[in-house]
């Protein structure tokens, strides 16, 4: 990994010229691991007795892989690239969806089981998107938050649902690259990953789908919980409280206090009556 910048104000002009510097990420010459760090995991049990598990990471490389485990060890067998930023969390939900967040400030989903195809991209939160959750019954449901201070409550199903082929359609992804910008841009082995500049690539939602909003954090939100029905959902970040939410409607249910720091993780038990 190196840093490339700004050469400085070259010209005549007397108005001093904003550096920047961007970080980029080389990839492995094979592409089997991980070039920078990994943030998250998430595990695909088998359906089937004797099938192959699959793990799935992402890393601050801003790429996901897919490895395929067994006994004699695990094996990557997918590279998903699209995100241009570190990759911050993953989850699984409908089944072979893999849901993804990063600080480029999107979501994106895919089919988890394709060669490493991006279904869609959804471009709502203003700031890196930190965190997700997903309902483990009610598999459509999944929640993002981010360092806005923004929650929200996606309807997979609504949310990825065919686009129509319209110009008010170009905001989201259909392939492997950076949509919105009239035509694709293919990702290569030398990818951005990051810049000093916040990335402002958001547009409206297509087909006047909009996520459900859990208002009320007034800082960043750095984890997500859902219970297994997706009827309770909770929060917490840079407050130090924990606050709770009707995922269905986005409305209020209680907030939590004690916390003395940061909060990063939470943890909800599938009933949805304890948390920690």
């Amino acid at each position: 990994m190196h840093h490339v910048g700004s050469a400085g104000n070259t010209s005549n002009s007397v108005r001093p010229r904003k550096e920047k510097r961007l970080t980029y990420v080389l990839s492995d010459a094979d592409g089997t691991k991980h070039c920078a760090g990994v943030n998250c995991l998430a595990l695909l049990k088998s359906s089937v007795p004797d099938g192959c598990d699959f793990l799935f990471t992402g890393g601050r490389d801003g790429t996901l892989k897919r490895w395929a485990l067994t006994e004699a060890g695990a094996t990557c067998s997918a590279t998903f690239e699209s995100h241009i930023d570190w990759v911050n969390d993953a989850v699984l939900a409908g089944g072979n969806t893999l849901v993804s967040c990063s600080s480029d400030t999107t979501v994106k989903a895919w089919n988890c089981l394709s060669d490493g195809t991006c279904i869609r991209t959804l471009r709502q939160h203003s700031d890196y998107v930190t965190c997700l959750s997903a309902a483990e019954r009610n598999t459509n449901i999944v929640a993002s938050g981010g360092l806005g201070g923004e929650v929200f409550i996606w309807d997979l199903e609504a949310a990825l649902a065919p686009l129509a082929k319209s110009g008010d359609a170009m905001g989201d992804d259909y392939s492997n690259g950076i949509s919105g910008l009239g035509n694709s841009m293919p990702m290569t082995g030398l990818r951005t990953i990051s810049s000093s500049n916040n990335i402002s690539l958001h547009t409206t939602p297509s087909q006047g789908y909009v996520p459900v909003v859990a208002k009320g954090h007034k800082e960043s939100v750095y984890a997500l919980a859902m219970n297994d029905g997706g009827s309770l959902l909770v929060s917490g970040g840079t407050e130090k409280v924990v606050r709770a939410w009707d995922p269905r409607t986005g409305s209020k249910a209680m907030k939590l206090r004690g916390h003395t720091d940061n909060i990063r993780a939470l943890l909800l038990d599938s009933t949805g009556r304890f948390v920690q």
